[in-house]
């Protein structure tokens, strides 16, 4: 076969029945017999003893019918609510949960928030005290390195006034200068010991100012042996106060007086030389003059 006769070819024709006439449709299945005792089987039997009754029975049956088709009605629209009643109190049952936990964790995100805040405002609050404490290192820091500056170019500046009081001194006895010499070693000592003393107590200034706030509270007597209110003891205790800041300020004065004081090793040895005197001897001096004060 060509080609062209394919092409040409019609759609095929159904398949029909041996007689030519066209299939007949496939009849449904039929449904399934009522549950016995049911309201449905009660109706079937009852539709067909009708078919077979006088038309009066026909007519009473066909009441009857309706009765029961109402009442069936009526059971199925009742168990159709019971089932939604029932699925309406698990879903309100579900929306309680919900919002019981909604609820929760909107009080614990508040309580969060609050802690939170709270650990900010005490962070703020460090940061802050940090702060003032830092800077007023610094500044005590700043005073204490200007008063050492400042004591060092009067230092220098003393310096040649010592090297003509040493040459004046030339005049004077070997023991006289010895004696003088071991003066000015002792002084420089006692000065180097105290500013040392004032450096602890002012390089930490909380320290400082409990050991002045400790003195006070040793010596004041309470509110109710003063007998005084509260106004009263709380304008005392900020007078304390200035006055711990003003003792605090005048060890620092006095570090700076003392650091001033301190005749270095070097300028000690300079002076030695200008009195022609040696350090062994100086010692001896200070020795003897200890063993006679122990006398």
């Amino acid at each position: 076969m060509s080609d062209q006769q394919v092409t040409d070819q019609g759609p095929q024709p159904k398949a029909k029945h041996p007689g030519g006439r066209p299939r007949k449709p496939k009849p449904a299945p039929p449904l399934p017999p009522p549950a016995r005792y049911s309201p449905e089987e009660t109706l079937l039997m009852g539709d067909q003893a009708a078919a077979k009754a006088s038309p009066a029975a026909q007519l009473r049956w066909i009441s009857t019918r309706a009765l029961l088709v109402k009442e069936n009605q009526a059971r199925k629209d009742a168990d159709r609510h019971d089932a939604l009643e029932i699925d309406n109190k698990r879903l309100q049952e579900s929306i309680e949960a919900f919002e019981r936990t909604k609820q929760k964790l909107e009080n614990e995100l508040r309580e969060k928030d609050r802690d939170l805040v709270a650990a900010r405002t005490e962070n703020d609050g460090i940061a802050a005290k940090l702060k003032e404490m830092s800077d007023e290192h610094a500044k005590q820091v700043c005073e204490l390195t200007n008063n050492v500056r400042a004591s060092q170019r009067k230092a220098e500046g003393l310096l040649a006034l010592v090297r003509c009081v040493c040459l004046q001194m030339k005049q004077y006895s070997e023991g006289q200068r010895i004696q003088y010499a071991a003066g000015l070693m002792r002084f420089s000592e006692q000065a180097f010991k105290k500013a040392q003393r004032l450096r602890e107590l002012v390089n930490n200034p909380e320290a400082h100012r409990e050991r002045y706030a400790a003195y006070n509270r040793n010596l004041r007597p309470g509110p109710v042996e003063q007998k005084l209110n509260s106004e009263q003891f709380a304008q005392l205790l900020r007078s304390e106060a200035e006055g711990i800041e003003r003792s605090m300020q005048a060890d620092r004065d006095s570090l700076a007086i003392e650091i001033s004081n301190f005749v270095p090793a070097e300028v000690m040895n300079q002076a030695f030389e200008l009195l022609s005197v040696s350090s062994k001897q100086v010692v001896q001096q200070l020795d003897t003059e200890q063993e006679e004060r122990k006398a």
